[in-house]
């Protein structure tokens, strides 16, 4: 059970490793791009590629034909994968030997529907996958195996996603191999520890520069590639797709643009200043900086807005 990108590499594994895959349930087709035009999920992509069988429920909870089509097909593990549906417990508790998860962070830290850029907006030096024992309390379930991943400076939330996937993938074979050899060691978690990693909202991605500038640059590169942070400049709205953080004592006020002479965009922050690398201006292409700043002359003094 999965349905975005980062299912693929999981689904590809089990695949790949000879497990018997008698179904994928995924979610339906949505509208994409500008015809809005119905399109697949990637897991359906891939599944088909395969000829497995694949189901497509609106909801677990309220489509029983396809609660009782899953519980038809007999089976030792489900396997979850960023599926997006609350699973009830009839589904839960169908597998003869274990509902498995694979979730990307180390539990109990980040629980929840981002816990991708939410480890880095909260300035975490480490992430990882934790493949879990799926119970119907929001990734509680006991811990079954997990490997860490370093977050690395220039990680946006789409460079983190795209190294934990592939983690996810073999994670998800080992752990399932620890299960053949009866090696498997549950650990349990405690709910009043760790912390929740709540959805991005679009409102998120106005930046604030009155607060440290480590923190601005974070937010800068959880937020890519989706909300994109922004900020106003000269009346116009600016994205900020890549920065880096910039230990540079100045006096100016928070938000104001006190150099452009390399190339970047270096913005006085609390605690230091940040960079603006990669940047795109409404309605215009996507640029370096550098490449920006050649057509868009920007001068030091110049204080940039927060309203979008």
């Amino acid at each position: 059970m999965g349905t975005p990108e980062f299912a693929v590499p999981s689904l590809k594994a089990l695949i790949e490793n000879k497990f018997d895959i008698k179904l994928v349930v995924t979610q339906p087709d949505r509208p994409s791009g500008r015809g809005q035009k119905l399109s697949p999920p990637p897991v359906k992509v891939c599944a088909e590629q395969f000829n497995i069988p694949v189901l497509q429920p609106h909801s677990l909870r309220s489509d029983k034909e396809a609660v009782e089509k899953i519980k038809s097909i007999p089976c030792d593990f489900l396997v979850v994968v960023a599926f997006g549906q609350i699973l009830p417990k009839v589904i839960l508790d169908h597998p003869k030997v274990a509902p498995l998860n694979v979730h990307a962070s180390l539990l109990p830290a980040y629980r929840g529907a981002a816990p991708i850029a939410r480890s880095i907006l909260e300035g975490e030096e480490k992430t990882g996958i934790t493949i879990q024992w799926m119970i119907e309390a929001l990734d509680q379930g006991d811990i079954l195996y997990q490997v860490p991943c370093q977050i690395l400076e220039t990680d946006t939330a789409g460079s983190l996603h795209d190294r934990l996937m592939h983690i996810g993938a073999d994670a998800l074979i080992e752990c399932l191999h620890l299960f053949e050899k009866n090696q498997i060691v549950r650990r349990s978690q405690d709910a009043r520890v760790g912390t929740y990693a709540a959805k991005l909202q679009k409102a998120e991605a106005i930046i604030s520069f009155n607060q440290p500038a480590i923190f601005v640059h974070k937010a800068i590169m959880g937020m890519n590639p989706w909300p994109i942070a922004r900020c106003q400049i000269m009346g116009k709205v600016l994205q900020i797709y890549r920065s880096h953080f910039v230990g540079r004592h100045t006096d100016a006020s928070p938000g104001t643009v006190i150099d452009t002479s390399d190339g970047e965009i270096v913005v006085a922050c609390e605690q230091g200043c940040v960079a603006f690398t990669e940047v795109q201006l409404e309605n215009r292409k996507r640029l370096s900086t550098e490449e920006f700043l050649k057509g868009h002359p920007i001068p030091n003094g110049l204080i940039l807005g927060t309203h979008s």
